[in-house]
């Protein structure tokens, strides 16, 4: 589930991001600002399953937050913080639909408990997700499984949800020929013959456990594991690893190995991942951390190739230190065109704003110039440039505000609309933030220099 919390004060958002293991509430994004138009773009383009947030901030307010939520019928539970003195604003809050309030400053065990009730409302009122096999990335899927990627495993969850029910069992065939495939297919049916992998002479996959029995009466001799439950991921990854990969891994093992891994995020530097590598020192642990990389690169290359990605895991992954320097090339070459490409859109909307200053500059409007979904986009940003869309949006509206003041004799009122501010005192106060001076005594003090 995803959370976001805002407020305007960067000191609440900190604390509150730190305040619980939120991933004990099945919470597995945190996403923060402190800049509640930005919020209002994020519940437009993302579902948000619970909003926390401040019930009063400049521009847009937790009202009108609730309000967006409640006009466009989207399904977030709204926690809201307010002061002693916005005890009305928070009741007004409740009538729009928000499950609690929380007074400032915030107590750990009361947003436990609201926390709580907001999961349980969730539960009760979350329609159950349809199942759509057409498109059904069965690696993207096997590597959800064995990797601490939480975003890909909450993608697939209704499928496990949907395949809970039977246990499987992990199968390897050393020889086998296309006549064995097809029947194998057909006792398997749709879509459980999605889980097949071939690679030079093996055939490998997951099988259920009554089919199963009758393959160990079959020619071929298939190996076969004990039966397990992919519901069950702890069980899943330690027969997975034992059968195919020959290590005993336990749940323990997957602490601590990560912490520079992609999972943990966009890897900064190729050579940090080299740096992360040569520090490790058993076999079982580089096999973790290679898998999480094979999962990187499956979920970034613009073309994976389902049976290159089958050999790595199911064969040459037996190897580690011989895989790598094949998946190190290949983690390179993709982070060098993301990041060439990176750059280009970035300065492409750069520009954009800075020739369109007088826009309203909505990461909506950004995200056509770049062809990429706003939330998206405003992630590439701030990961290129160090900073946030909105925030270099206001510093380049007052860079120009501050030359128009001492290259022409513009009103106030009318810089402030040329430079995308449609309410003067707004405008004034972004300056004065900004230049320590109000623009009048900018363009007087400047003069008289």
């Amino acid at each position: 589930m995803r959370l976001l919390i805002v407020d305007d004060g960067h000191y609440v958002v900190e604390y509150m991001k730190h305040l619980l293991d939120w991933k004990s509430f099945g919470i597995n994004q945190i996403e923060t600002t402190t800049n509640s138009i930005e919020a209002r773009e994020w519940l437009n383009q993302r579902h948000v399953d619970i909003l926390i947030t401040d019930i009063r901030m400049p521009e847009v307010s937790g009202i009108d937050l609730l309000q967006h939520i409640h006009q466009h019928n989207l399904l977030t539970k709204v926690i809201i913080l307010s002061g002693y003195s916005q005890f009305e604003y928070a009741q007004q809050g409740i009538r729009l639909g928000a499950l609690d309030y929380l007074l400032k400053p915030v107590d750990k065990d009361d947003v436990e408990k609201a926390m709580a009730k907001a999961i349980g409302n969730i539960k009760q009122t979350r329609p159950r997700p349809t199942i759509r096999w057409e498109n059904f990335d069965s690696m993207g899927y096997l590597l959800s499984l064995l990797g601490e990627n939480e975003t890909l495993r909450t993608e697939f969850e209704a499928y496990t949800d949907f395949l809970g029910d039977s246990l499987f069992c992990c199968m390897r065939i050393e020889k086998y020929t296309q006549a064995d495939v097809e029947e194998l297919k057909h006792k398997l049916g749709d879509p459980l013959d999605r889980f097949l992998w071939s690679f030079g002479t093996q055939l490998v996959g997951f099988v259920p456990a009554e089919v199963a029995e009758i393959l160990t009466s079959k020619p071929g001799h298939p190996v076969l594991s004990p039966p397990f439950s992919i519901t069950d991921q702890n069980e899943t990854r330690q027969l997975f690893y034992e059968f195919f990969l020959g290590e005993n891994v336990q749940s323990a093992d997957f602490n601590g190995v990560f912490d520079l891994s992609p999972s943990c995020g966009e890897w900064e530097l190729a050579g940090n991942i080299m740096k992360s590598y040569d520090r490790i020192r058993l076999r079982k642990e580089k096999i973790l951390f290679l898998m999480e990389t094979i999962l990187y690169v499956y979920l970034v290359d613009k073309e994976p190739k389902p049976s290159e990605t089958a050999d790595w895991i199911f064969n040459r992954l037996r190897e580690p230190d011989e895989l790598w320097p094949t998946l190190m090339d290949t983690v390179s070459q993709i982070r060098n065109n993301k990041q060439m490409s990176i750059q280009t859109i970035v300065g492409k909307v750069q520009k954009y704003i800075e020739d369109h200053i007088s826009h309203g500059l909505s990461l909506d409007e950004l995200g056509k110039v770049a062809h990429l979904h706003p939330v998206y986009l405003s992630k590439l940003f701030k990961q290129e440039t160090g900073e946030n869309v909105s925030n270099y949006i206001s510093k380049k509206r007052l860079e120009k505000a501050s030359h128009l003041l001492l290259d022409s004799e513009l009103r106030i009122a009318d810089i402030s609309q040329m430079v995308g501010y449609k309410k003067n005192q707004y405008f004034i106060q972004l300056f004065k933030e900004e230049f320590g001076v109000t623009p009048y005594q900018y363009r007087r003090n400047m003069i008289h220099q």
